[in-house]
Protein backbone atom coordinates (compact mmCIF):
# COMPACT_ATOMS: atom_id res chain seq x y z
CA UNK A 1 0.00 0.00 0.00
CA UNK A 2 1.59 3.37 -0.43
CA UNK A 3 2.19 5.59 2.28
CA UNK A 4 3.87 8.62 3.08
CA UNK A 5 5.61 8.48 6.35
CA UNK A 6 7.10 11.32 8.22
CA UNK A 7 9.33 10.80 11.80
CA UNK A 8 7.72 6.94 11.40
CA UNK A 9 3.40 8.04 11.23
CA UNK A 10 1.57 7.60 8.73
CA UNK A 11 0.26 10.82 7.03
CA UNK A 12 -1.47 10.20 3.92
CA UNK A 13 -2.96 6.34 2.01
CA UNK A 14 -3.10 7.45 -1.72
CA UNK A 15 -5.79 5.22 -3.24
CA UNK A 16 -4.75 3.38 -6.39
CA UNK A 17 -6.28 4.78 -9.93
CA UNK A 18 -7.31 1.39 -10.85
CA UNK A 19 -9.07 1.24 -7.77
CA UNK A 20 -10.80 4.57 -7.83
CA UNK A 21 -11.87 3.25 -11.29
CA UNK A 22 -12.97 0.29 -10.20
CA UNK A 23 -15.27 2.20 -6.81
CA UNK A 24 -16.89 4.48 -9.67
CA UNK A 25 -18.04 1.94 -11.74
CA UNK A 26 -19.28 0.02 -8.47
CA UNK A 27 -20.99 2.68 -7.70
CA UNK A 28 -22.73 3.28 -10.39
CA UNK A 29 -23.91 -0.28 -11.09
CA UNK A 30 -25.10 -0.59 -7.06
CA UNK A 31 -27.29 2.97 -7.57
CA UNK A 32 -28.43 1.83 -10.90
CA UNK A 33 -29.50 -1.88 -9.44
CA UNK A 34 -30.85 -0.06 -6.32
CA UNK A 35 -33.55 1.67 -8.86
CA UNK A 36 -33.80 -1.54 -11.03
CA UNK A 37 -35.13 -3.88 -7.77
CA UNK A 38 -37.10 -0.35 -6.96
CA UNK A 39 -39.04 0.21 -10.07
CA UNK A 40 -39.71 -4.04 -10.06
CA UNK A 41 -41.21 -3.85 -6.26
CA UNK A 42 -43.63 -1.01 -7.45
CA UNK A 43 -44.70 -2.59 -10.37
CA UNK A 44 -44.28 -6.70 -9.37
CA UNK A 45 -47.61 -6.92 -10.27
CA UNK A 46 -47.17 -5.56 -14.19
CA UNK A 47 -43.90 -7.32 -14.14
CA UNK A 48 -45.18 -10.92 -13.08
CA UNK A 49 -48.11 -10.71 -15.63
CA UNK A 50 -46.24 -9.62 -18.65
CA UNK A 51 -43.66 -12.15 -17.83
CA UNK A 52 -46.38 -15.03 -17.58
CA UNK A 53 -48.49 -13.76 -21.15
CA UNK A 54 -45.34 -14.61 -23.05
CA UNK A 55 -45.46 -11.17 -24.86
CA UNK A 56 -42.90 -9.81 -23.23
CA UNK A 57 -39.01 -11.33 -23.96
CA UNK A 58 -36.78 -11.81 -21.45
CA UNK A 59 -33.39 -10.60 -21.81
CA UNK A 60 -31.83 -14.32 -21.86
CA UNK A 61 -34.03 -15.97 -23.68
CA UNK A 62 -33.23 -12.83 -26.54
CA UNK A 63 -29.41 -13.18 -25.90
CA UNK A 64 -29.27 -17.33 -25.80
CA UNK A 65 -31.97 -17.82 -28.47
CA UNK A 66 -31.38 -18.47 -32.31
CA UNK A 67 -34.58 -20.34 -32.85
CA UNK A 68 -37.58 -18.02 -33.54
CA UNK A 69 -39.44 -20.20 -32.10
CA UNK A 70 -37.80 -20.52 -28.49
CA UNK A 71 -38.00 -16.61 -28.32
CA UNK A 72 -41.67 -17.00 -28.98
CA UNK A 73 -42.15 -19.48 -26.74
CA UNK A 74 -44.05 -18.21 -23.62
CA UNK A 75 -41.65 -18.41 -19.89
CA UNK A 76 -42.92 -20.71 -17.23
CA UNK A 77 -41.73 -20.77 -14.35
CA UNK A 78 -43.82 -22.55 -11.16
CA UNK A 79 -43.69 -19.90 -8.82
CA UNK A 80 -43.30 -16.69 -10.27
CA UNK A 81 -45.99 -14.91 -8.26
CA UNK A 82 -46.13 -10.85 -7.41
CA UNK A 83 -45.49 -11.98 -3.67
CA UNK A 84 -42.52 -13.43 -4.67
CA UNK A 85 -40.99 -11.07 -6.82
CA UNK A 86 -41.72 -8.44 -4.42
CA UNK A 87 -39.72 -10.74 -2.21
CA UNK A 88 -37.24 -10.64 -5.21
CA UNK A 89 -36.96 -6.79 -5.24
CA UNK A 90 -36.73 -6.40 -1.80
CA UNK A 91 -33.95 -9.28 -1.72
CA UNK A 92 -32.23 -7.42 -4.83
CA UNK A 93 -32.41 -3.81 -3.05
CA UNK A 94 -30.45 -5.36 0.26
CA UNK A 95 -28.04 -7.30 -2.29
CA UNK A 96 -27.08 -3.76 -4.00
CA UNK A 97 -27.14 -1.85 -0.63
CA UNK A 98 -24.42 -4.48 0.82
CA UNK A 99 -22.69 -3.84 -2.12
CA UNK A 100 -22.98 0.13 -2.18
CA UNK A 101 -22.13 -0.26 1.50
CA UNK A 102 -18.78 -2.21 -0.10
CA UNK A 103 -17.92 0.05 -2.25
CA UNK A 104 -17.95 3.13 0.07
CA UNK A 105 -15.67 1.07 2.21
CA UNK A 106 -12.95 -0.01 -0.46
CA UNK A 107 -13.19 3.98 -1.34
CA UNK A 108 -12.01 4.67 2.10
CA UNK A 109 -9.19 1.63 1.62
CA UNK A 110 -10.92 -0.88 4.41
CA UNK A 111 -10.65 -4.79 3.06
CA UNK A 112 -13.89 -5.26 4.52
CA UNK A 113 -15.61 -3.38 1.61
CA UNK A 114 -14.52 -6.23 -0.23
CA UNK A 115 -16.06 -8.76 1.90
CA UNK A 116 -19.54 -7.17 1.62
CA UNK A 117 -19.67 -6.34 -1.85
CA UNK A 118 -19.30 -9.76 -1.85
CA UNK A 119 -21.67 -11.15 0.16
CA UNK A 120 -24.12 -8.47 -1.80
CA UNK A 121 -23.05 -9.71 -5.30
CA UNK A 122 -23.87 -13.75 -3.86
CA UNK A 123 -27.23 -12.63 -1.84
CA UNK A 124 -28.37 -11.77 -5.36
CA UNK A 125 -28.22 -15.10 -6.62
CA UNK A 126 -29.21 -16.83 -3.31
CA UNK A 127 -32.69 -14.89 -3.19
CA UNK A 128 -33.35 -15.76 -6.77
CA UNK A 129 -32.76 -19.13 -5.96
CA UNK A 130 -34.44 -19.75 -3.02
CA UNK A 131 -37.91 -17.81 -4.46
CA UNK A 132 -37.59 -19.19 -8.36
CA UNK A 133 -34.91 -22.17 -8.53
CA UNK A 134 -32.41 -22.71 -10.69
CA UNK A 135 -34.60 -21.88 -13.94
CA UNK A 136 -32.01 -19.85 -15.43
CA UNK A 137 -33.72 -18.68 -18.61
CA UNK A 138 -36.08 -16.56 -15.64
CA UNK A 139 -32.97 -14.94 -14.19
CA UNK A 140 -32.84 -11.80 -16.96
CA UNK A 141 -31.34 -8.82 -14.99
CA UNK A 142 -30.29 -11.20 -11.93
CA UNK A 143 -27.66 -12.95 -14.05
CA UNK A 144 -26.28 -10.04 -15.70
CA UNK A 145 -25.69 -8.52 -12.31
CA UNK A 146 -24.28 -11.55 -10.86
CA UNK A 147 -21.80 -11.35 -13.85
CA UNK A 148 -20.64 -7.63 -13.57
CA UNK A 149 -20.96 -8.38 -9.77
CA UNK A 150 -18.37 -11.44 -9.90
CA UNK A 151 -16.34 -9.42 -12.73
CA UNK A 152 -15.37 -6.60 -10.33
CA UNK A 153 -15.03 -8.56 -7.25
CA UNK A 154 -12.17 -10.25 -9.19
CA UNK A 155 -11.28 -7.01 -10.19
CA UNK A 156 -11.17 -5.54 -6.57
CA UNK A 157 -9.57 -8.71 -4.99
CA UNK A 158 -6.38 -7.74 -7.13
CA UNK A 159 -6.22 -4.72 -4.43
CA UNK A 160 -6.55 -6.40 -1.64
CA UNK A 161 -3.05 -6.00 -0.15
CA UNK A 162 -3.53 -1.95 -0.83
CA UNK A 163 -6.54 -1.84 1.79
CA UNK A 164 -6.47 -1.57 6.11
CA UNK A 165 -7.67 -4.95 8.14
CA UNK A 166 -8.93 -2.35 10.17
CA UNK A 167 -12.84 -1.16 10.06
Amino acid sequence: MPHEFTNGEQLHTQRPYALSVLCAIGFILSIASIIQNSIGFIRADTEVAQILSGTEKTQLKNLFSFNKAIVNAPVAISNLTTANFEKYSIGGIVAALLCLVGVVLMWLLKRSGFYSFVLGTFFNLITHFLLFGDNIGAMGLSLVWAFFGLALAILYSRHLNEMDTEV
